[in-house]
C-alpha cells in the first residue's frame, strides 16, 4: 500500500524524523488558518498518489494565510491522471541548501532490507544508481535486530559527510531504519533529505509504502485503508510488486523498477499525449519468475495494447529482466505491443535476449523517444520487430 505524503509525515513525526511545520486541510478555510498557525510563508501541496504535481500547478506558495486560501481554492477539486484532490498538505517553506539521500527497501534478491544514502538527493535514485553507482552507498541489514550506529555513522562517512553532520544523519536514518521495521514497510525514502541554509537536517518529502500481507497486524494500514482491493493489486502483492490501476480506457501499462521511476513514465505518457492504463512497480531485486509473472499480470489489464518497460539495472538485473520477458513470451505470445527501455548491468546480455525476439529497445535515448516509439508502434507506423539503436 502506497500512503500518501501527509499520511507518510506523519508516521515519520510519530518516530521523531525532523519535518517542517505542516498540517492538513480540505478546505480553503483550514488551509489560511494553518498557514497563521505556522505564521511563516508555506507550499500548499496536493496529496495524489501520481508525480507532476509542480508541473500541474498542484504545488503552490503562499506567503501569508489569505494567499494560502486562495492557493487551496485554486488547487482543491481538480483532477490529477484520474484522481480528484480532496486534501491538502500546507507545509512551511524550507530554504535549502542541500539535497540528499536515505532510504531503507526490500532487495528481494538478497531476501532482505538495504540501507541507501547518497550525498545526492532529489534525483531518480535507480538512474543514479546506472550514472553513478559510486555515489549510491548500500548496506543490507538484519530485518528483525538493530542496527548499531557504527554502521550507520559509517555509511554516512563513506558517502562524504563528516563531524556533527554524521551524528545528525546517523540518528535520522536509525529513526527511519525503525520505521521500516516496525511498520511492515517495502520502502521507507526520504527524498530529499534536506540541509537547510541554517544547517538544520530535516524531510523535505516522505515516502511509505507497506505490506498489504501484513495488514492483519497494521494499524496503520487499517487506518488508512481506502477502498476495496482490485483483484490485480492483490495478486500484484503476492508477487511482491506494486500494481496501479490508472485511467478508465487508457491503452498502454508501463512496468518499471521503482516508485519514482514508474511515475515518471507514467507522467511522460500523459504528457505525449497519451493514456496510461496501469502501472508495475517491480521494486528492488527483481527475478527472472517475478519479471514473467509481473507481464502476464498487466496483460489482464482491460482493453491494453501496448506496454512500456522502463528499467535501469543498477538495483535490478538487465539480464533477469530480458530473460523473464523472454519466458513471457515463450508461454504467452500476445498481440499486445511491448517496447523496452532497458541499460544498467548486464545490459549487453540483456539487449542480445530482446534482439533475439524482436523486441525494440530503447538504449541510450530518453524515455520520450521510447514512448514515442510505443505509440509508432501501436499506429503501424513501424513493424514491431527489430532493435532500435539509439
Amino acid at each position: 500500500m502506497y500512503l500518501y505524503e501527509y499520511e507518510a509525515k506523519d508516521v515519520f513525526t510519530k518516530y521523531g524524523i525532523p519535518l517542517g511545520q505542516n498540517g492538513i486541510a480540505t478546505n480553503p478555510a483550514e488551509a489560511g488558518m494553518i498557514c497563521a498557525g505556522i505564521g511563516k510563508p508555506v507550499v500548499v501541496k496536493a496529496q495524489v498518489m501520481a508525480g507532476g504535481r509542480g508541473k500541474a500547478g498542484l504545488i503552490l506558495p503562499a506567503a501569508d494565510p489569505e494567499a494560502a486560501a486562495e492557493a487551496a481554492a485554486r488547487i482543491l477539486g481538480k483532477e490529477h491522471h484520474g484522481e480528484q484532490v480532496k486534501t491538502l498538505l500546507i507545509e512551511e517553506q524550507i530554504e535549502i541548501a542541500r539535497e540528499i539521500y536515505a532510504s531503507i527497501t526490500m532487495d528481494f534478491a538478497e531476501g532482505k532490507p538495504v540501507m541507501m544514502v547518497s550525498a545526492q538527493g532529489g534525483v531518480e535514485i535507480e538512474s543514479l544508481a546506472v550514472s553513478n553507482p559510486e555515489l549510491l552507498l548500500k548496506e543490507h541489514i538484519d530485518p528483525w535486530r538493530e542496527v548499531f550506529g557504527h554502521r550507520l555513522r559509517d555509511l554516512w562517512r563513506r558517502a562524504g559527510f563528516h563531524g556533527g553532520q554524521v551524528v545528525e544523519l546517523e540518528n535520522i536514518l536509525d529513526k527511519l531504519v525503525k520505521v521500516f521495521q516496525e511498520t511492515d514497510a517495502l520502502t521507507a525514502e526520504i527524498n530529499p533529505l534536506v540541509i537547510t541554509r541554517e544547517g538544520k537536517i530535516m524531510a523535505a518529502d516522505a515516502k511509505l509504502i507497506l505490506d498489504d500481507e501484513a495488514s492483519f497486524r497494521s494499524q496503520i494500514i487499517r487506518n488508512v485503508y481506502r477502498t476495496e482491493i482490485n483483484p490485480l493489486e492483490k495478486r500484484a502483492g503476492d508477487l511482491n510488486v506494486t500494481y496501479v490501476s490508472l485511467e478508465e480506457g487508457g491503452e498502454i501499462g508501463i512496468i518499471a523498477g521503482g516508485a519514482g521511476l514508474s511515475m515518471a513514465t507514467m507522467d511522460a505518457v500523459y504528457a505525449l499525449g497519451a493514456k496510461p492504463a496501469a502501472f508495475i512497480d517491480l521494486g528492488g531485486g527483481i527475478s527472472r519468475e517475478r519479471m514473467k509473472e509481473s507481464l502476464h499480470l498487466m496483460t489482464e489489464t482491460p482493453k491494453l495494447r501496448g506496454i512500456m518497460i522502463n528499467v535501469f539495472g543498477g538495483i535490478n538485473n538487465c539480464l533477469t529482466m530480458a530473460s523473464g520477458l523472454a519466458d513471457f513470451l515463450d508461454e504467452k505470445p500476445t498481440g499486445i505491443k511491448i517496447v523496452v527501455k532497458m541499460r544498467g548491468h548486464e545490459q549487453e546480455e540483456g539487449w542480445r535476449i530482446l534482439e533475439r525476439y524482436g523486441i525494440p529497445t530503447v538504449k541510450f535515448e530518453t524515455t520520450d523517444v521510447a514512448i514515442r516509439l510505443l505509440m509508432q508502434v501501436l499506429a503501424k507506423e513501424v513493424t514491431a520487430g527489430g532493435t532500435h539503436h539509439q
